[in-house]
C-alpha cells in the first residue's frame, strides 16, 4: 500500500509552515470584505434616489374608413359597405366615410376634455418640399367633455373622391400649369386636457391620412393606431437593494474568512509545522520518484546480483542520473522497496527513507526504517534480524514506533471539545500511529528475504 496519507500531511505542513502568515492575512482580508458586505447589505444598506412615475396619460387615435356602393354593378350589391380597404372604386363608391376614433388611458382622471379637428389639404409640391400652391378645407371638429378613461370619442366626416379630383383639375386649369406633384391628404389634430392623477395634464397628437386618385380608383393610406404617452415623474428616496449574489456572498465570505483564520491560528499554535530533516528528505524522495517514474522499472533482481559490491546513492536523482550516464536502467525491488542500478562489477543502490509516523516529530524514523517491516521477515528469526542490522537499521525503528504511540500527546486533552473545523485541522496535519505507517508500507523491506544467503552484500 502507498504512504499517500502521510505524504499529504507532510506537504500540508510544509505549505502551512511556509505560508501561514500570508494565509492568515488573506483569511482576515476575506473576513473583512465579507463583514463590510454584510454590513452594507443587511445592516445599513443606505438610500438612493430614483425617478417614480406619479401620473401617466396615454392617448390612442386612428382613422376608420369605409365606402358605400351607390351604383349598380355585377359584383357588389347596391348599399353594401366596403370598409378598411386600401383601394376603392370611384364609379360605384365615390364617397369615403371617415371616423377619427380617440380614447385615452389613465390610472385616475377627472374633467378630461377631448378635442378632435380634421382638415382636408390639397397642395402642389416640387423638389426640396417647395409648395407651389395649397388649399385647405375644414372637415369636422368635435369637442367632448368629461370623457372617462377608455371611452371613445368619434369625429366623422365624408370625402367625395370625384369632387376632390374635379377640384384639383379646376385649380390646375385656372393656374395654367402644375409644376410639382399634387397631393391630397387629411390632417387631424387631437388634444386631450384634464386632471390626471390629481395633476393638470395635456396631450396633443397629429395624424395624417393620404388619398391618391388614380382615375377609376382612389387609394387610402393611413398610419393605423397612433399612441402617445405623457408622464409626470418625481425624484423619491428609497432604500438601496442588492441582488442575491451580494446578499448571500457577503455572509459566505465572512464565514470562510473566519473559519480559515481560526484554522490556521489553531494549526500554528497546537502543532510544530516545521519539517524535520528526515521528513524533508522523504518529500524530496517522493518528488524524485514522481519525476523519474518513466526511468524506473519494477521487478526483482536475481540473487546473484547482490553478490557484487554495493555502492550507496545519496538520492534517487543521483541514482537515475548515474544510470542514464552509464546506459543502464533503474530497478525498484517490489519486495524491499530499494532502487538498484547494475553497472560493471558494482550494484548501485538507493534505499528510500521511510515515511515519518509523527505529524510534527523532529525525531522521525531514520532512512531505511521501513526495511524489514514485511510481516514474513519479522518471523525469520536471527538470520532476518542480522540482515536488518546489516542494512543499517537501528533500534530507532522501535523508538520511532514508541514516539508514534505517544504522538497523541501533541493534541490537547480538550481537543474533543474543539469545533468541527479544529477537528479537521487536527486530523489533516496531526500524528499518524506507527501501525498506520506500517500498514501503508507492508512490502518495503531493505533486507533480503529468507534464503538470500548473500543478502548482506546488499547493504555494504
Amino acid at each position: 500500500m502507498s504512504s499517500a496519507p502521510s505524504e499529504s500531511r507532510l506537504r500540508l505542513r510544509a505549505v502551512l509552515n511556509a505560508q501561514s502568515t500570508a494565509i492568515l492575512v488573506a483569511c482576515l482580508l476575506l473576513a473583512a470584505v465579507g463583514a463590510g458586505l454584510v454590513y452594507t447589505t443587511h445592516v445599513d444598506p443606505g438610500t438612493t434616489e430614483e425617478s417614480r412615475t406619479v401620473s401617466s396619460l396615454t392617448v390612442e387615435s386612428e382613422y376608420r374608413h369605409s365606402a358605400t356602393v351607390t351604383e349598380p354593378n355585377a359584383v357588389f350589391a347596391t348599399g353594401s359597405v366596403l370598409d378598411g380597404r386600401d383601394t376603392y372604386f370611384t364609379r360605384i363608391a365615390p364617397e369615403l366615410d371617415v371616423d377619427v376614433a380617440t380614447t385615452y388611458a389613465a390610472s385616475s382622471a377627472e374633467n378630461v376634455t377631448v378635442e378632435v379637428g380634421s382638415t382636408l389639404v390639397i397642395r402642389n409640391v416640387g423638389e426640396g418640399d417647395t409648395v407651389y400652391w395649397r388649399e385647405t378645407e375644414p372637415l369636422a371638429s368635435e369637442t367632448v367633455s368629461d370623457v372617462a378613461p377608455g371611452e371613445t370619442v368619434n369625429a366623422s366626416f365624408a370625402l367625395n373622391s370625384t369632387a376632390i379630383d374635379g377640384r384639383v383639375a379646376s385649380i390646375e386649369e385656372q393656374l395654367g400649369a402644375s409644376p410639382g406633384e399634387t397631393e391630397t391628404f387629411v390632417t387631424t389634430e387631437v388634444a386631450v386636457d384634464g386632471r390626471v392623477g390629481g395633476v393638470p395634464t395635456a396631450s396633443t397628437q397629429t395624424l395624417d391620412m393620404t388619398l391618391t386618385h388614380g382615375g377609376d380608383t382612389y387609394s387610402v393610406s393611413e398610419p393605423g393606431v397612433q399612441s402617445d404617452t405623457t408622464s409626470r415623474t418625481e425624484r423619491v428616496t428609497v432604500e438601496r437593494s442588492y441582488g442575491a449574489l451580494r446578499s448571500f456572498g457577503g455572509p459566505l465570505l465572512l464565514l470562510v474568512g473566519l473559519l480559515g483564520a481560526g484554522g490556521i491560528g489553531y494549526a500554528t499554535r497546537e502543532f510544530d509545522l516545521a519539517l524535520a530533516p528526515a521528513e524533508r528528505e522523504y518529500l524530496s524522495y517522493r518528488d524524485d520518484r514522481s519525476e523519474f517514474d518513466e526511468w524506473i522499472t519494477t521487478f526483482r533482481l536475481p540473487e546473484s546480483v547482490h553478490d557484487r559490491p554495493t555502492a550507496e546513492a545519496g538520492s534517487l536523482r543521483d541514482l537515475v542520473d548515474f544510470a542514464i550516464d552509464n546506459d543502464t536502467g533503474v530497478v525498484e525491488d517490489p519486495r524491499t522497496g530499494a532502487f538498484h542500478a547494475v553497472s560493471g562489477e558494482f550494484v548501485y543502490t538507493y534505499r528510500p527513507p521511510a515515511p515519518t509516523g509523527s505529524g510534527g516529530d523532529a525525531g522521525g524514523e531514520p532512512d531505511g526504517a521501513a526495511i524489514g517491516r514485511d510481516d514474513n521477515h519479522a518471523d525469520d528469526g536471527p538470520s532476518s534480524a542480522g540482515d536488518v542490522g546489516s542494512a543499517g537499521d537501528s533500534p530507532s525503528a522501535d523508538t520511532s514506533g514508541s514516539a508514534g504511540d505517544s504522538a497523541p500527546s501533541d493534541t490537547p486533552d480538550t481537543a474533543e471539545d474543539d469545533g468541527s473545523v479544529m477537528n479537521w485541522v487536527r486530523d489533516a496535519i496531526g500524528s499518524e500511529s506507527p501501525d498506520a505507517d506500517a500498514a501503508s508500507e507492508p512490502d518495503r523491506d531493505d533486507g533480503p528475504g529468507p534464503g538470500d544467503e548473500n543478502a548482506a552484500d546488499d547493504t555494504r
